[in-house]
């Protein structure tokens, strides 16, 4: 095995959940080992080293990664767990003896590397960084999805207009009105519509808006640092001036939310001045 410099402890928001299924305590510890001091970005989230504790494992953790083994008697191979399991949303890094296997593996699942034991840390981290990339442009895809939700929206000036979330900065209580703060073809613009902040809250994804105040909802792709005043906090956004407050009593709301957001897109960097 090749033993090149240790990278530094990942980031937080720059991680992969994984679960590792192999029938050999030994080949376990070895990936977990070779993980935790080359692969920083992978957060293990168990093992398992039967089809049976791996298919409760998949359902129960919900990992975004799969390291599988194929052969796993006697009862059963990785193909089976494969078969067998209910929930598919992760990608598969094969870990395996049996190279016989990649053109079964290729047909089965579309893995995103096959990894032939004893593997090198090399191969290790250009298997990982693949799974990242691809881990990214399955988020962009979903937030491009979310982004396309649309509002219709009644504006006593502009009458009745179509608004899509992607284009909403932030929005701001006012009375029982809700202005909309929006970058829409490049340009700013604002919309006052009819409806309390929270009615437009439980319409808008809260994969991408935040409740930072109970005056404010925050669309977080837009944010791009936090100023700490005292307890409370102020919001700088992207292609305005204007800026959004964060209370104290939704401040470790607003960081949880904040943080899952950038979890699920490692791709981005977290704003300044957020932790």
């Amino acid at each position: 095995m090749d033993s090149p410099e240790k990278m530094t402890p990942a980031s937080r928001v720059n991680r992969i959940t994984a679960l590792i299924i192999d029938d050999e305590i030994g080949a376990v510890n070895t990936l977990r080992h070779m993980l935790g001091e080359y692969c920083p970005e992978v957060e293990i989230l168990g093992a398992a080293i039967t089809i049976k504790e791996a298919l409760v494992a998949a359902d129960n953790l919900r990992p975004q990664l799969v390291f599988l083994d194929i052969e796993m008697p006697p009862l059963g191979s990785g193909f089976d767990f494969l078969a067998g399991c209910a929930n598919t949303g992760f990608g598969v890094i094969f870990t395996t003896a049996y190279p016989q296997y990649a053109i079964q593996a290729i047909n089965t699942i579309q893995p995103w590397a096959y990894l032939v034991k004893p593997f090198s840390v090399k191969e290790l981290r250009e298997a990982t960084s693949i799974a990242m990339e691809k881990i990214i442009q399955q988020n962009k895809t979903v937030l491009q999805a979310v982004g396309k939700q649309g509002l219709i929206l009644h504006d006593s000036r502009k009458g009745t207009l179509v608004l899509y979330a992607s284009e909403i900065l932030f929005c701001k209580a006012s009375g029982s009105f809700t202005e909309f703060h929006i970058f829409r073809n490049n340009k700013l613009g604002r919309i006052v519509s009819s409806g309390g902040l929270g009615e437009f809250e439980e319409k808008l994804p809260p994969a991408l808006f935040c409740r930072t105040h109970h005056g404010y909802l925050v669309n977080m792709a837009y944010i791009t640092r936090m100023e700490r005043t005292g307890r409370n906090g102020v919001l700088h956004i992207a292609h305005t001036d204007r800026q959004a407050g964060v209370s104290v009593a939704k401040m470790d709301h607003f960081i949880s939310s904040l943080e899952a957001y950038h979890e699920t897109n490692p791709g981005l960097a977290m704003p300044e001045g957020i932790l």
